[in-house]
């Protein structure tokens, strides 16, 4: 009869923030469609000429999404009932900007954001630029704590670890992000503040590390 242990094994590692993403969202809405996407558009190349004016690449600005919706109201009818009504169109686009973690360039990005007349929304998150290597190391990770656990129960049962006979993985999606986020919501109320709102000191721009976590279950035999 074959002998086999089952052994979970959960890694673990720290990650350094070395990557900044600012998530940017302007709305406009219009009665006509075709006058709600060009005052969209002419908010986003403001907001590219501002970031052009402080070196980033024209194309760094990338597009995230776009869409358009109806927009409605409300309406009293001639029995004096409120009724839902089309009052036009919304035109949404969702910006982003990426680039290599940098306290002073990170406060010179949000200053010129936060003073241009386009006054997106934003919402800042800090990563990784290498994913995949992280990725890689936190598998490495369960991968060595799964063979550990099997070997000490192995040793203790007087047997030996032998062949690695299946692994099972979920493959579900790892978010890497650090807890620290920057949200337009909570630091500006009102247009006035953006423009008067000055930059951020590149000290005080310390993202706090990500932790990550992840499973693995895996069979060997035992000999």
């Amino acid at each position: 009869m074959d002998r086999k242990i089952t052994v979970k094994g959960i890694g673990h590692i720290t990650a350094k923030p070395d990557y900044v993403v600012i998530h940017m969202t302007i709305d406009e809405t219009n009665k006509k469609y075709e006058k709600a996407v060009e005052d969209a558009s002419d908010r986003i190349n403001k907001l590219s000429s501002a970031l052009s004016n402080i070196g980033f690449e024209k194309d760094a600005l990338k597009t995230a999404d776009f869409k358009v919706n109806i927009a409605t109201g409300y309406k009293k009818n001639l029995k004096g009932v409120s009724e839902v009504v089309k009052t036009g169109f919304t035109c949404t686009y969702r910006m982003k900007l990426a680039f290599d973690f940098d306290g002073e360039k990170l406060s010179e990005a949000i200053d010129a954001i936060t003073k241009c007349v386009s006054d997106p929304r934003l919402n800042i998150t800090f990563t990784v630029k290498d994913e995949e290597a992280v990725k890689d190391e936190l598998l490495k990770s369960a991968g060595a704590n799964a063979r550990r656990k099997a070997e000490i129960l192995c040793e203790a049962a007087g047997g030996k670890l032998g062949n690695l006979v299946t692994v099972n993985y979920n493959w579900n999606e790892i978010s890497i992000l650090s807890p620290t986020r920057f949200d337009s919501d909570y630091l500006f109320d009102t247009a006035e503040l953006c423009s008067e709102m000055p930059m951020f000191a590149p000290e005080s721009i310390q993202p706090d590390d990500i932790d990550l976590s992840d499973d693995a279950v895996f069979v060997w035999e035992i000999v």
